[in-house]
């Protein structure tokens, strides 16, 4: 199997996660890190034992990498990933895959043109209780959904509206509300010290409130999902319950040391209890690992740079329905 080169754009801690999933691929070398301070890319690089840079295109051109992680600030990911595109790598970029939805679009159209992966790491989905629960709505378990409800702290909107978009696929209609506070509004990741600039395109990251319910059609039925700053961070990342003709499950207060939860209400439940635990770096092992394996066997990314345009423009979705008052209707 052909060894893969891989190398990460970012030095903050998303980059430390996707070094350390590489580490753990098979048939993968980390060669380098890339970031905009020298000082603490050479740290980073001696810390991981790579190659330190802070010209992008001095590390695509010296080190050749087969993918590239990045993982620089959200507003930050147009020009990384085009490069590393144009330079004929694989891109696993790290949520959300653009600040608008027109670089969304550029980075879709030129993974395309140079027939490369474009991947968007939205590393909840390998969460091994999400991925049983998709398994199961496949299957029909739950028979046809009737009601979806999750609420959350801001730092998870996000990957919320990736996660239902990975269990019921994308809706038909949104109507949303938001109470905003800027002052309130987290910074961009906890580390950043850099609030998120672009709520009047895309919510990100909620400040007191957001609350949108989406319409699905065949089978007909509602989610709902809500958001806030205010949600005790440390305490849950999100809770969510699905109701289905035929079962149902609860799962309460999810953290960053059990992304499962406290699953109750329904038999899926007790399987989901006897899974082994999934914590925040490992849903990164699980995401990166999913990638590379993806790479390997020459299949599409776990998720696509077209998922993450999806995600995008139902959020951006979202922003419109709370900023004009009305429900937005989405293209099938």
């Amino acid at each position: 199997m052909k060894e893969i080169k891989a190398a990460v754009i970012g030095t903050g801690a998303a980059g430390r996660f996707h070094v350390q999933a590489y580490k753990k691929c098979p048939h993968t070398e980390v060669t380098a890190v890339c970031g905009t301070n020298l000082a603490r890319a050479e740290a980073f690089g001696k810390e991981f034992d790579v190659h330190a840079y802070v010209s992008i295109e001095d590390m695509l051109q010296k080190e050749r990498p087969d993918v590239v992680t990045v993982a620089t600030l959200e507003w930050e990911h147009e020009r990384p990933v085009l490069l590393s595109l144009e330079a004929g790598c694989h891109v696993l970029c790290e949520k959300i895959m653009a600040h608008t939805i027109p670089i969304g679009e550029k980075m879709v159209a030129a993974a395309a043109r140079a027939r490369r992966t474009l991947g968007v790491n939205y590393n909840y989905r390998s969460v091994p209780s999400h991925r049983l629960i998709k398994e199961e709505l496949l299957r029909g378990s739950f028979g046809e959904p009737a009601l979806y409800t999750a609420d959350m702290h801001a730092y998870l909107w996000a990957h919320m509206i990736d996660l239902l978009r990975y269990f019921f696929g994308d809706p038909q209609e949104v109507t949303a509300a938001i109470v905003d506070d800027q002052k309130r509004r987290p910074m961009a990741t906890p580390h950043a010290g850099q609030a998120w600039m672009y709520a009047a395109d895309m919510i990100y990251h909620p400040s007191v409130a957001v609350s949108a319910a989406f319409r699905f059609r065949n089978p007909d039925f509602i989610a709902t999902m809500s958001g806030s700053a205010i949600v005790p961070y440390a305490q849950c990342f999100w809770s969510f319950a699905l109701y289905g003709s035929q079962s149902a499950l609860t799962v309460h207060a999810a953290t960053g040391d059990n992304l499962a939860g406290t699953p109750a209400m329904g038999p899926l439940a007790e399987r989901i209890k006897a899974l082994p635990l999934c914590s925040y770096p490992q849903s990164f092992d699980r995401s990166v690992m999913g990638f590379v394996e993806a790479l390997h066997q020459g299949k599409p990314a776990p998720v696509t740079g077209e998922d993450g345009l999806a995600a995008m423009r139902l959020e951006a979705a979202v922003a419109e329905s709370a900023r004009t008052g009305r429900t937005v209707r989405l293209s099938a």
